[in-house]
């Protein structure tokens, strides 16, 4: 049995590598980017759901004042026709 090992690995040897394998680098090299570019998304994704949740928790259990809500582009409270007609 070892005697067919080695022939089959003398074999081997002595054969030329074949032309494919001339190409493994380059495939292999851009998956490696491909791999590593999805993990840094991945990673900015997480780091801004964290400090969303952050903020959402630091903004819920902050006491705050309460709040005072005024029309955006209606007249103000002290607007002269608002004193008028109170």
């Amino acid at each position: 049995m070892m005697m067919d090992l080695d022939l089959v690995l003398e074999r081997l040897g002595s054969e030329p590598v074949p032309a494919a394998l001339a190409a493994i680098d380059g495939s292999a090299v851009a998956r490696l980017a491909r791999r590593r570019e999805t993990q840094t998304a991945r990673r900015g994704l997480v780091l801004a759901g964290g400090v969303a949740v952050l903020v959402g928790l630091a903004g819920t259990v902050a006491p705050s004042t309460p709040a005072h809500a005024e029309p955006l582009l209606g007249l103000p409270a002290a607007a002269p026709s608002n004193l008028l007609v109170e």
